[in-house]
């Protein structure tokens, strides 16, 4: 251990979803920073359901499906050469719904190459489908909490797809210390593909929660990929003169004391600061003091960013995550098919167009509204008419003159797909029947499944997880340490207690004051945990602060962000960075593809909240006044 602790260790991720940019790691495999593990991330709950889907049709991946196809086609066939001559390590969750098979996958087709097969690990255990219903129906099922808000569990009517527990790293540190060059999960939390090969490479221990935490910190700020280096980044400018046709994936290079670096390859677009980290960081945390994970419960509300310029600029040090002991019980994402939705759009030009379009979404649902009468089918259960261009999705705080041209965008729900396929029919007709201007592709949509999300929780204990290693089956031990009711104390308070907090009012006597949009003042990023956004909030200069923290409250943001908010929103303080969290519950109108919101991630929600004025003194107001 001590003479692994004098490396620094480098891990460069190449995926934040399924569908990243195949260049992604053909750029980290050839670059000059002599990475020691690739990782990447291919899953979310809709990956999940997808890939369910898929092993039961036998589709989408070799042998019995269910895995992520495109790893073995577009990473693993194509660089896996340089990959074994280079000795980096890969740590990949595109074993989705079936790691084995991606396993088998990949050992035959480094064989079908004629080079020697490496060891490659499957990890299983994270799938309790089959054993969910009986877990419910005795009583082992928790219920997950948000902000105080508890879940409730499925209906019994659904048909449930899928159900999976997010699990932790130590069980892919077993993984390499048993010899393994590639490693395949399925549903572990995204930065366990990170803190996994630390925990080995440093030989770090269940008990140690301020390491454990400062790794998952580096993998959950990697596991987006560009979104650290540039990508959906506030001042999308400076990222732009970087170069994004070639933009660089991130890199970290980690201590053995848990401190890292954030970077990417040379001579690569995009660009790393504290800007572009600290957004990352913000990125769908929640509570930023008690990050529960499977290992450990974060504490990043005083972690500190600091620009590099030696030995080139373009790097961001990070430092101060602490950690607590984790929970006895994991997070487990379930899925479920809850009917049928459509979507469709079409140009409408013209004088008024805003107004036409949504008269022609009111007469196109009304003239299905009558067929389905006339057919005893029932009516729709949601239905959307928009017209995008309008500043609609901004309600009150819409700002925009009579556009000449929208797009008018229609969505329904529904139990009966041929509902849905009625109302396909009657899209065309609008263009010779309705208002003038009509255009645009006006293909026939085909109604789709609508898949809702849940969350529960369950006991580790019961989740048995094994590793596969060639023939070998590896009984892994989870590690369970403190009952749920234990983590339910809040603790933000007591982290902003231990720093030094900037005051609450520095402006001078007299000072005149102006108000400035918030862009001025702060980053910002925004994302989706179900039906919650988190909008993240991170101050350009530590004068800002205590202006921010004083007008951007909780009570303000949901006064701003009220037409779209259902539930309550609720503040967090990151005093570490001058930065604020939001969590806005009950906002994404069901969340992901349950949603009939154009904006079902609240991606633009931050962007939104940046819009917000805010009062600060005329002294510092004008120094981002190009940040509009």
């Amino acid at each position: 251990r001590q003479e692994m602790s004098k490396r620094t260790v480098k891990i460069g991720c190449h995926s934040a979803f399924w569908g990243d940019s195949p260049l992604a790691a053909q750029q980290l495999v050839n670059c000059d920073e002599k990475l020691d593990y690739l990782v990447s991330d291919y899953l979310a709950e809709i990956t999940m359901c997808i890939l369910a889907r898929s092993k039961k049709e036998a589709k989408g991946g070799a042998g019995e499906g269910g895995f992520v196809q495109e790893f073995v086609d577009f990473v693993w066939k194509p660089l896996m050469k340089k990959i074994v001559e280079k000795n980096i390590k890969v740590v990949t969750n595109a074993g989705g719904m079936n790691p084995v098979g991606l396993k088998e996958a990949i050992e035959r087709a480094a064989k079908e190459s004629g080079m020697a097969v490496p060891k490659v690990a499957a990890i299983t255990g994270d799938d309790i489908f089959d054993s969910l219903e009986s877990f419910r129906s005795e009583g082992k099922l928790a219920k997950f909490s948000v902000a105080g808000e508890e879940e409730e569990l499925w209906n019994d009517q659904l048909p449930l797809m899928s159900a999976n527990a997010y699990t932790g790293a130590f069980s892919i540190a077993e993984a390499l210390r048993n010899g393994a060059q590639i490693v395949v999960t399925g549903r572990c939390v995204d930065s366990a593909l990170a803190l996994g090969p630390l925990i080995h490479e440093f030989g770090w221990k269940e008990s140690d929660y301020d390491l454990l935490s400062s790794g998952s910190l580096a993998g959950h700020i990697i596991e987006c990929g560009c979104q650290a280096t540039g990508g959906n980044f506030t001042d999308w400018r400076d990222s732009l003169a970087g170069g994004w046709e070639n933009v660089g994936f991130p890199i970290v290079e980690v201590e053995s004391d848990g401190n890292f670096v954030v970077t990417k390859p040379k001579n690569t677009g995009g660009i790393v600061t504290v800007g572009t980290v600290g957004e990352q960081l913000l990125y769908e945390i929640g509570d930023p003091a008690r990050y529960i994970l499977p290992d450990v419960v974060c504490d990043w509300s005083n972690v500190k960013l600091s620009q590099l310029e030696a030995p080139q600029p373009g790097r961001v040090r990070v430092e101060g995550a602490r950690g607590n002991a984790p929970s006895n019980l994991y997070k487990v994402s379930v899925t479920a098919l809850e009917g049928f939705r459509i979507n469709t759009s079409l140009l409408i030009g013209g004088e008024s167009a805003a107004d036409k379009a949504r008269a022609v979404g009111k007469a196109i649902f009304g003239r299905v509204n009558l067929l389905l009468k006339q057919r005893k089918m029932e009516p729709f259960t949601e239905t959307r008419v928009e017209a995008i261009g309008s500043e609609e999705t901004y309600g009150p705080h819409a700002n925009v003159p009579a556009n000449r041209e929208v797009m008018l965008r229609m969505a329904a729900r529904h139990s009966n797909p041929k509902a849905l396929s009625m109302l396909a029919r009657e899209i065309a007709p609008s263009a010779t029947s309705m208002a003038p201007g009509i255009t645009g592709d006006v293909a026939r949509p085909r109604p789709t499944p609508v898949i809702r999300f849940f969350s529960v929780l369950v006991p580790k204990d019961l989740l048995p997880i094994t590793i596969h290693l060639g023939d070998q089956k590896i009984a892994h031990k989870s590690n369970s340490t403190k009952s749920l009711s234990s983590l339910k104390e809040p603790q933000t308070s007591k982290a902003c207690q231990s720093c030094k907090c900037p005051p609450k009012n520095v402006a001078q006597a007299n000072e005149e004051m102006t108000s400035v949009p918030l862009i001025r003042l702060c980053f910002g990023r925004s994302g989706d945990k179900g039906d919650l956004s988190n909008i993240g909030l991170l101050c350009r200069l530590p004068d800002y602060y205590p202006f921010v923290k004083a007008a951007v409250t909780a009570e303000a943001v949901s006064r701003h962000m009220g037409h779209l908010v259902k539930g309550k929103v609720i503040r967090y303080e990151l005093p570490g960075l001058n930065a604020l969290n939001f969590v806005l519950t009950k906002s994404l109108g069901g969340g992901g593809v349950a949603s009939m919101n154009v904006d079902r991630q609240g991606k633009t929600y931050a962007q939104m909240l940046l819009g917000m004025k805010v009062p600060v003194p005329k002294r510092l107001a004008t120094r981002f006044a190009s940040k509009l």
